[in-house]
């Protein structure tokens, strides 16, 4: 009996993704790779720039599926705006395809990951300088904690003296406020 040759070369269908991937996490490849005979390698070719050397790393096949391979790689935020990528397939005879190829690779664009939003309260809330923390000069020395509350105290006194208060103090009438603005004068003797 004549054994028959292998001459087809394997057929890869792999549809590029429709979104960019998100640096910092991981990229998921997929593609459906049949051959006449039989498969015997699909691999994923990636770089993250065009100086870079490809790097390659098998796909696997899917338990129960027919023909699709699949690998995961990581990514970090040093890969962004995106990975280069091919994948080539091997059949048994060593008859290649190619889906992209080292000299006009696919592209996934990778967007930078979203950065922790502020808490909502924190974007109208008034900028509070730091104050230094506490030195061994004994009772002298001033906590944030302390300075925080006194500065607190003080802007709610100014807030209610400049808001009339509406009782007759007895003495001459002061200067008539500006509304909405609070002078406050710290006296320290520490650095």
């Amino acid at each position: 009996m004549a054994q028959i040759e292998d001459s087809e070369s394997p057929v890869i269908i792999h549809r590029q993704a429709d979104s960019a991937g998100v640096a910092g996490e991981l990229q998921t490849f997929l593609a459906r790779v049949y051959d006449d005979v039989e498969v015997v390698d699909v691999t994923l070719y990636y770089r993250q720039s065009a100086v870079a050397n490809f790097q390659q790393i098998p796909m696997r096949p899917l338990l129960d599926s027919l023909g699709e391979y699949m690998i995961a790689i990581e990514t970090s935020d040093s890969e962004y705006p995106g990975l280069q990528y091919y994948i080539e397939a091997v059949d048994a005879a060593g008859n290649v395809t190619n889906r992209g190829f080292s000299y006009a690779p696919i592209v996934l664009p990778l967007e930078k990951s979203a950065e922790p939003a502020a808490p909502a309260d924190t974007a109208t809330a008034p900028v509070i300088a730091q104050a230094p923390e506490a030195s061994s000069q004994g009772s002298r020395g001033f906590s944030s904690q302390g300075l925080l509350i006194g500065l607190g105290a003080l802007v709610l006194l100014g807030a209610l003296a400049g808001s009339g208060g509406g009782g007759d103090s007895g003495g001459e009438p002061g200067p008539e406020p500006t509304p909405g603005n609070i002078t406050l004068t710290i006296i320290s003797d520490s650095p």
